[in-house]
């Protein structure tokens, strides 16, 4: 990954996973998104880092068919002997690792699940800053995703704080006394948190099902809008469980990536 810091564009599709199928019982290999450095051509190979500040290694890349442009994400695959020996989170490609509605499996009390139920947002924050993407799900440069957390967490909050005071405004007057503005400004604010939640899941999911070869199983070109739209807390709940490994690691409410110190990051 670069350090530019223009807001980069994505430049892959369904079709550049969904017909990938594991050999011979093998994994499909992990994906990292690069962040193009300059306008490069098709084939050409030049060095990117990834990983984060003070544990960054070296990639060699080559420049996928169609060539890239400045500041532009795009996928590749991770050699298998890429930081061989490393402690790393084992995370399943080519499948979801469970299904969405199985809320339970990581346990009753699990962080993944009452985060999800309770503060969908917030989890979605936690997988967000888990896998380096900014505030709206998408990849972006190290610069625009090291706060990624205390964004969307001081969007909760200030949208909390919003509705919380049109109420106690609504409640100072008589029913028949409410001031036109506070319906039509609740209105519109509860539409504008609705849609960026909306769209930020969607896009962290397509983020994590590109990364992991995942393909779509329904609502082919739609799923992920699908599931934003109608089970955002199962949505939410199945990512942060799929990139936990909480077989091996103990999930955190109280923190920025769902996960302990002592976690290895995800490249």
């Amino acid at each position: 990954m670069t350090s530019e810091s223009e807001a980069p564009s994505t430049d892959y599709k369904e079709a550049a996973f969904a017909d990938e199928q594991p050999m011979n019982n093998e994994e499909l290999p992990v994906k990292v998104h690069i962040i193009a450095p300059a306008n490069l051509s098709e084939g050409y190979i030049f060095d990117a880092e990834v990983g984060v500040e003070g544990a960054r290694k070296t990639l060699s890349v080559e420049v996928p068919p169609g060539g890239v442009s400045e500041g532009q994400a795009f996928l590749v695959p991770l050699p298998d002997d890429f930081a061989v020996g490393e402690p790393r989170v084992n995370i399943p490609t080519g499948r979801w690792k469970d299904g969405p509605f199985d809320l339970l499996k990581a346990g009753i009390c699990h962080p993944s699940l009452w985060c999800g139920l309770c503060f969908t947002q917030v989890a979605m924050a936690q997988v967000m800053q888990r896998l380096h993407l900014d505030w709206l799900g998408g990849a972006a440069p190290e610069v625009a995703t090291k706060n990624t957390f205390k964004v969307v967490l001081t969007l909760v909050v200030c949208y909390t704080i919003f509705t919380i005071a049109l109420e106690m405004a609504e409640a100072s007057t008589g029913y028949y006394q409410i001031p036109s503005w506070i319906p039509v400004t609740r209105f519109i604010g509860g539409g504008a948190f609705t849609i960026y939640s909306i769209y930020s899941l969607m896009k962290t999911r397509e983020n994590v099902r590109a990364k992991y070869s995942i393909p779509e199983e329904r609502c082919p070109g739609m799923e992920d809008l699908c599931c934003s739209m109608w089970c955002s807390c199962c949505v939410v709940s199945q990512m942060a469980r799929h990139t936990g490994e909480y077989e091996t690691y103990k999930g955190r409410f109280c923190s920025e990536t769902g996960h302990g110190p002592e976690v290895p990051t995800i490249i």
